[in-house]
Order: C-alpha cells, then sequence, then structure tokens
C-alpha cells in the first residue's frame, strides 16, 4: 500500500524525534489523513527544489516516522508537530502527487556489523568535543545532550543526529550499509567539525 510522504529539506534519522511546522495546504491534508489513521507517514531528502510547491527531485532513502505530537501555532493554518522516525526506508516508486505525495517503499535494515566498543567510545567523545568547543565560541548548546544508546544500530542514527555536518552529508550517514560505518563516518566528521571550531577560536 502507497505510503504518505513529506519530502523536507533535512534528513530525519530513525531514533529521533524532530519537530515539523506545516503549513502548505497538501501536507495539512496528509497531517490530517494520518492522524485519523496509524499516524505514519514517510520523509525524504529533497535533491533539488523545494518543499513548498512541488516539482522538487528526491532522494530515494528516507526515514518512516510517526507523529507524536500535535501543536497550533499563532498563524492559524499552521501547525507544528513532533515526528518520531521508527525505521529506515527506499523508496521503490513514486505513485502519485495529489493530494500529497504517495510512494511504494521497502524497509531498509541495517547490515550486521561489528561495532567496537571503543569506536562507540570515539564518538562519544567526538560530540561530547565539538559541543564544549561551540559553546566556547557562544552557542546556546544547553537543550543538546549526548544521548547514544548501547545497542549499536540505534547509537549510530543518535549520533548521526548529533553530527553538525549538512544535509548531503548527513544523507550518507543515512545511507551508511551497517553502524560500524555509519559511526566511523560520524567520528571522522567529528573531527572535522572539531578541527575548524579549533581553527575559528584561535583566529
Amino acid at each position: 500500500m502507497p505510503l504518505p510522504m513529506f519530502p523536507l529539506n533535512a534528513v530525519v534519522f530513525p531514533h529521533s524525534a524532530v519537530p515539523l511546522r506545516v503549513f502548505e495546504p497538501r501536507y495539512q491534508h496528509l497531517l490530517d489523513d494520518v492522524l485519523a489513521g496509524d499516524r505514519t507517514f514517510g520523509t525524504v531528502l529533497i535533491e533539488r527544489g523545494s518543499e513548498v510547491g512541488g516539482g522538487d527531485v528526491r532522494f530515494p532513502i528516507g526515514a518512516a516516522v510517526k507523529v507524536a505530537s500535535v501543536g497550533r501555532l499563532p498563524e492559524a493554518d499552521h501547525r507544528q508537530i513532533v515526528i518520531a522516525a521508527t525505521s529506515r526506508i527506499r523508496v521503490r516508486e513514486w505513485v502519485g502527487e495529489s493530494p500529497y505525495p504517495h510512494a511504494l517503499v521497502e524497509d531498509l535494515p541495517d547490515e550486521d556489523e561489528d561495532v567496537p566498543s571503543e569506536l562507540l567510545d570515539d564518538v562519544r567523545s567526538g560530540i561530547r568535543r565539538v559541543l564544549a568547543l561551540a559553546s566556547e565560541l557562544g552557542a546556546d548548546i544547553s537543550g543538546i545532550t549526548v544521548q547514544v544508546a548501547d545497542d549499536p544500530v540505534t547509537a549510530s542514527y543518535q549520533a548521526a543526529a548529533l553530527t553538525p555536518v549538512g544535509a548531503l552529508d548527513s544523507y550518507q550517514l543515512l545511507s551508511a550499509p551497517g553502524p560500524a560505518s555509519r559511526l566511523r563516518m560520524c567520528r571522522d566528521m567529528l573531527a572535522e567539525s572539531a578541527d575548524q571550531l579549533r581553527d575559528r577560536l584561535g583566529s
């Protein structure tokens, strides 16, 4: 059965929760429909184009999400929702755009990969290092905590969500074949981010 889809200009990682402002009429329609059902839809990153108005080109790998909460905003036609991503998916085929996008999707589970404990420790340390450096530069990190689970797959997605990179790098993290591959990428990206922040502190 086709899954309602909400293409975004950002990557949503499984095992994370993110806020989302809904204002375009077609996605208001999507939200009404999924709230009347099982509250589930899919997200993918937009490769080219805009979230608003259609005509965008989309990457194939994304996440299935559930609506966790819904709130009204000062604008009468805007709603603030929190979505909790439950699994990684791959779009097999886009099957319609009206009244909002639909796609045939398949689950995309992670491959089994051995994750050394020191790799997970390195990534946790890298996240804390980047947050500390960002704080020294004046960033408000009070709402950010290093919450990385012991389960390797869950940890790899949580670490990816905490790695401060652009959308295309985030997509590479989402697309990694398994948790060890993803965590190694996080470690390298975090080290690069830390170097850039140190350069700014030294300038």
